[in-house]
């Protein structure tokens, strides 16, 4: 595997130079940890800046900062600085899953940090030579020693927030919501972190840490929405289908060069907050509600997914449902229904889909690839579409119904 590249939001950062007025103490200072991974000579002094920036934000509100910056930033000097840290941030390469290099992700080098290697030389950040070792989510959970209830913030790391690499095509719901779920797993599930926050926004870790510092009482919703750059239109909230009683919020706006992408992202209970994280993840519970799967009146309204095609029905316009509204496997001639998003068109039911019924990614249908183009003109890489779905195509609006 070639060393990954750093998110290509990075690039703008080099001619951007902002600073970060002090403010308010917090009320309880507090230990914040922050990591500055090899990302190349060139590079590598652009992510320090950014580092010192979050490092005056923390000193100015009254934290104490441990500091482990690339050539230093070896894996013994980082466990020290992290232990006992209440904020670790990271900025460096990231490797997540799912990425273009392997199928099956390795847990002792994704989900974690790139940090100087065995045979580090400045800022070097080959893999190959040992310049670079990647320390993955089971050697963090192994091996580090934050504070109960601590917060991660990941800064300009690939596949953190959800998005990829800068050659790679903007990701699809799907696998954002997955990349971020596996990123976050290790922090929340195995070391008792209360949140988890990704950004590729410029001084976005900064801008975290000020929040968090200056107004620790508030809810870690709310600091998320606090960031300059947040757009309520672009968040989704999910459970985090990783972490047991956690949800992910993944926001896609338009960014670097005006690309639409998953650059910002949370996961963990946005009702905690950290002055009351001591009890850690264990006290987490989502409060969000779950969007019913009921019909009224024969229509039901939801998100809906895409899925290739099913068996004896290739490459036809089908959709298949959830069994509590009737999905399933025709034993004879199929039921029909209509599904309007862009278009009504009427659907023959073919199969049942799981459609994560009971939770936050609740889905009311799941459409064949031709479906999907007959009902949207959405591209089917943006993952969901909004539909709406007569049971019973009779009851459809005037003009919409299926000939009889």
């Amino acid at each position: 595997m070639r060393p990954l590249l750093i998110s290509v939001a990075i690039v703008a950062m080099l001619v951007a130079s902002l600073g970060h007025a002090p403010a308010a103490r917090a009320a309880t200072p507090v230990k914040v940890a922050i990591i500055v991974g090899p990302v190349g000579e060139e590079l590598t002094p652009v992510y320090i800046s950014l580092a010192e920036a979050a490092a005056t934000a923390a000193e100015t509100r009254g934290a104490t900062v441990a500091e482990a910056f690339s050539p230093d930033a070896t894996a013994e000097n980082v466990l020290r600085a992290v232990e006992g840290a209440n904020v670790v941030v990271y900025f460096g390469h990231g490797v997540g899953s799912p990425n273009p290099y392997s199928d099956l992700p390795n847990p002792a080098t994704t989900n974690g940090w790139g940090l100087n290697g065995p045979k580090a030389k400045g800022h070097a950040d080959s893999w190959k030579d040992g310049s670079l070792a990647y320390y993955g989510e089971a050697w963090i959970a192994q091996h580090a020693k934050p504070a109960p209830g601590w917060v991660m913030i990941y800064s300009n790391a690939c596949y953190a927030p959800g998005a990829g690499e800068g050659f790679d095509d903007p990701a699809t719901e799907e696998v954002a919501a997955h990349r971020v779920a596996a990123y976050s797993r290790a922090p929340l599930a195995d070391l008792a972190a209360s949140a988890y926050f990704a950004t590729d926004f410029f001084e976005g870790a900064a801008d975290l840490l000020g929040t968090l510092l200056d107004q620790p009482d508030l809810p870690y919703g709310e600091v998320f929405a606090a960031e300059p750059r947040y757009d309520a239109g672009g968040v989704v909230a999910l459970a985090n289908p990783l972490v047991e009683g956690t949800q992910t919020w993944l926001q896609k706006s338009p960014y670097f060069e005006g690309k639409a992408d998953y650059w910002y992202a949370f996961a963990g209970d946005p009702a905690a907050s950290l002055s009351g994280a001591a009890t850690g993840v264990a006290a987490i519970a989502s409060t969000a509600p779950v969007p019913p799967l009921a019909a009224v009146d024969g229509l039901v309204t939801g998100k809906a997914s895409s899925y290739s095609e099913t068996a004896g029905w290739e490459g036809q316009a089908t959709v298949a449902l959830p069994v509590e509204l009737g999905g399933g496997s025709p034993a004879g001639e199929p039921v029909y229904v209509l599904v309007c998003a862009d278009r009504c068109v009427t659907l023959p039911v073919v199969d049942s889909c799981p459609c994560y019924v009971g939770t936050l990614d609740q889905r009311v249908a799941n459409l064949s690839l031709e479906a999907w183009r007959e009902v949207t003109d959405l591209p089917i890489e943006e993952g969901l579409v909004q539909v709406e779905v007569y049971l019973d195509p009779v009851q459809a609006p005037p003009g919409d119904r299926p000939a009889a």
